[in-house]
């Protein structure tokens, strides 16, 4: 089975617009490591003292993951890399013509040498060394295969085949990892594929059954311009598409997946595969009846599976059992007349507006049965005041929040707290849930909710 190396740490860090804190980075590194992940890669020590801080941090925690430090081909920072005592040492060097001709300067047999000497002073102190040959995809194949022969026998025990730029297709891929791999001294493989025209997972899949053993991915697949194989999308794919029986423990996929969110202020996209908000949400009529009957007939596998469950939408495409469904949840028992009319009304509401909340049906409900179905106390106002993240700005959170279903007006203030809303709903059923969509924003440390008890009204147009 092909192990992973996640790079969020470091190849995730190198998103447009995101920096952990070490504490963040120490979190994140024991999910990982409880995930099951084989190897973390923790980033360049010589990058900022903050990094070097965390990897001398994260090497005493004994996890039971390899921790990789990721140097150029640069004999001080390989000298780094083995003082803050990593497991592993990651040593890149492009080899690309238009890297060496344009970016480094260099011949390909300066190039050689560079790469030979840090591998040699690495295993010399010890440590296992990956070399990279960066935008290996581009580069001329005899001369890849001499670096990387070269690499090997100077003592390096991995190769990783680097997609830098994305360029790869999954079949071309195929043949390139398995003619590298003919053609190198044993040796492990990984692969580490860019998502520049959305292909990275599909890469990496067949980078795997070319004889590479080794994934690199990150956690919402972040990384340098679209980043990189994202790790819930390759795990839970080779789990299901390819049968594979993985150690991984998959119910922490969406966990995961949500702190990566929280600490990176990146909203994942609803239609997001596996963790998406939308991956096992339900609308249509037909989809909706036949999830009801049997998950199978509209879910590829469970949303138990990687800790998540499955939403069911009540709106102008919903049919009979989607709504019956919603009632019974609430004990509620409907003929078949009341629910056709229940049914229509719903309809006509979803034709007027986009979004149809839990109590809406309530009411319809209670209108056409003639009673009151539940007791849900109504004509809630409140004052909701936001603490923020330290590293977070402000106004990208205010930006995700006030046109949130409820919200009236919204400030950013000083003081203990960072944002005051002011939120008028129906009743408290949909405060609640309000609140929790707002928890839910990354970024959002805590919230405090003031339940508004007499509200005065204006006087010559001024609130008071």
């Amino acid at each position: 089975m092909a192990k992973i190396l996640d790079t969020t740490l470091r190849e995730g860090e190198q998103t447009a617009g995101v920096s952990f804190t070490v504490e963040e980075k120490m979190k994140l590194s024991k999910m990982l490591d409880e995930f099951g992940i084989e190897m973390i890669e923790v980033g360049h020590p010589n990058v900022s003292p903050k990094i070097e801080e965390f990897i001398r941090k994260v090497v005493k925690e004994d996890l039971n993951a390899d921790i990789v430090g990721h140097v150029r081909a640069v004999r001080g920072e390989v000298e780094m890399a083995v003082d803050c005592g990593v497991d592993r040492v990651a040593i890149f060097l492009a080899t690309s013509n238009i890297h060496l001709k344009d970016k480094l300067k260099m011949t390909k047999e300066v190039a050689i040498e560079k790469v030979v000497d840090c591998v040699q002073y690495a295993k010399d102190h010890g440590l296992k060394v990956r070399y990279t040959p960066e935008d290996a995809t581009r580069t001329d194949f005899d001369y890849l295969i001499e670096i990387c022969n070269a690499a090997i026998g100077a003592g390096a025990d991995r190769i990783s085949v680097a997609d830098t730029v994305g360029v790869m297709q999954p079949h071309i891929f195929y043949d390139l990892v398995k003619t590298i791999k003919t053609n190198l001294r044993p040796v492990g493989i990984d692969v580490h594929c860019h998502n520049d025209f959305g292909l990275a997972v599909a890469n990496s899949m067949a980078g795997i059954r070319a004889g590479a053993d080794c994934v690199h991915t990150t956690v919402n697949g972040i990384g340098e311009r679209t980043g990189i194989t994202d790790l819930s999308q390759y795990v839970v794919a080779k789990s299901v598409l390819d049968n594979e029986k993985l150690k991984y423990d998959l119910k922490m996929l969406k966990q995961i997946s949500s702190y990566v969110e929280k600490i990176t202020g990146i909203y994942l996209s609803p239609l997001m595969p596996i963790v998406g908000e939308n991956a096992f949400t339900h609308k249509s009529g037909v989809h909706t009846d036949g999830v009801l009957k049997n998950p199978n007939t509209y879910e590829p596998f469970s949303p138990e599976m990687i800790g998540t469950e499955r939403k069911i939408i009540v709106d102008k495409f919903t049919g009979r059992k989607a709504v019956k469904s919603k009632l019974d949840k609430y004990g509620i028992e409907a003929s078949d007349e009341e629910l056709l009319k229940i049914i229509h009304e719903i309809k006509k509401i979803g034709d007027e507006r986009k979004i149809i909340h839990e109590t809406d049906i309530l009411d319809i409900a209670e209108k056409v049965l003639g009673f009151k179905a539940v007791t849900i106390p109504t004509g809630v106002d409140a004052v909701l005041l936001l603490r923020l993240e330290a590293h977070v700005y402000t106004t990208s959170v205010s930006r995700k929040i006030k046109n949130m279903h409820g919200v009236e007006k919204l400030y950013e203030t000083s003081g203990d707290d960072d944002i005051a809303i002011y939120v008028s709903l129906k009743n408290v059923a949909e405060l609640n849930n309000l609140i929790e969509h707002i928890r839910s924003v990354p970024g959002v440390l805590s919230t405090s909710t003031r339940v508004v008890l007499k509200k005065y009204g204006e006087i010559n147009g001024n609130s008071c």
